[in-house]
């Protein structure tokens, strides 16, 4: 069963809810995941198996995605970042830890700014250092026509986020749940990006993992790099055989990376 059949509808703030699953227990550690742009909640399955037993876990589908709702507007950065604050908020413990895959990144980093007392350690998997976009291009285009062209994106999505050794069956399904995300909010989601606002990463001295997939097509090693660079308290891990999707591709290997980095004091 996955976890979208799973999750429950809640209101995180006035007007915006969102589909959401919570593990309790009687752990102090309370792990966070953060999903990237046009993923899902669904994506971070294996480590919510893996580590549910042991922690309390939130996971939440970000507005536009899964089983969220999906309305019109409101998928600027900011206030994804507001709806992500306002789960931490409800639901953080006495020690938290936030794992953010790719655009998730972003959000991860932020809530980390606004929140360093609260959170202990930072897990980021898919990383660059976050950056507003510039020259959305092809996103300034009716939503209509990008349905059309929807294929040039897939494509594009498979050839970056796969390992060349991944199985194709993976690939086609996960390939065919993101073909489902509508084109709309993939394009508000995108020209939402133009909202990442500046960050001082010198500043963020929370004890923080990057794990990348050595043949990222999309958030590639070189500016995993750069970012764990400018981290004052950050450390590298590249996965063999995997791509974007690292803690999909290689689940136990990334499971057992975590764990290794978040027992560790």
């Amino acid at each position: 069963m996955g976890l979208s059949e799973i999750m429950e509808m809640r209101e995180v703030k006035e007007g915006r809810r969102l589909a959401l699953y919570t593990v309790s227990s009687n752990s102090d550690m309370h792990l966070f995941f953060i999903h990237g742009a046009g993923g899902r909640a669904d994506q971070w399955k294996n480590q919510i198996d893996h580590f549910k037993d042991e922690y309390q876990i939130t996971t939440f589908d970000l507005l536009g995605h899964g089983r969220s709702p999906k309305p019109k507007e409101g998928y600027g950065f900011n206030a994804l970042l507001a709806d992500a604050a306002a789960v931490f908020e409800r639901y953080k413990g006495r020690e938290n830890i936030i794992i953010g895959h790719s655009y998730g990144v972003a959000l991860a980093l932020h809530l980390a700014a606004l929140k360093p007392n609260d959170i202990q350690k930072l897990v980021l998997i898919g990383a660059n250092i976050p950056r507003p976009a510039s020259g959305t291009g092809i996103w300034k285009l009716p939503a209509f026509v990008l349905e059309w062209i929807r294929p040039i994106f897939s494509n594009g999505f498979v050839k970056g986020a796969f390992h060349s050794e991944t199985s194709q069956e993976f690939i086609k399904k996960e390939q065919s749940i993101s073909d489902k995300n509508p084109m709309f909010m993939m394009k508000r989601l995108i020209n939402g990006m133009k909202e990442v606002p500046d960050l001082n990463l010198r500043s963020i001295d929370i004890s923080t993992l990057v794990i990348n997939g050595e043949a990222d097509g999309l958030t590639p090693v070189s500016g995993a790099k750069e970012l764990v660079a400018l981290l004052p308290n950050a450390e590298l891990i590249v996965v063999e055989k995997a791509s974007h999707l690292v803690m999909m591709e290689q689940p136990e290997m990334v499971n057992e990376i975590i764990r290794n980095f978040i027992t560790h004091k």
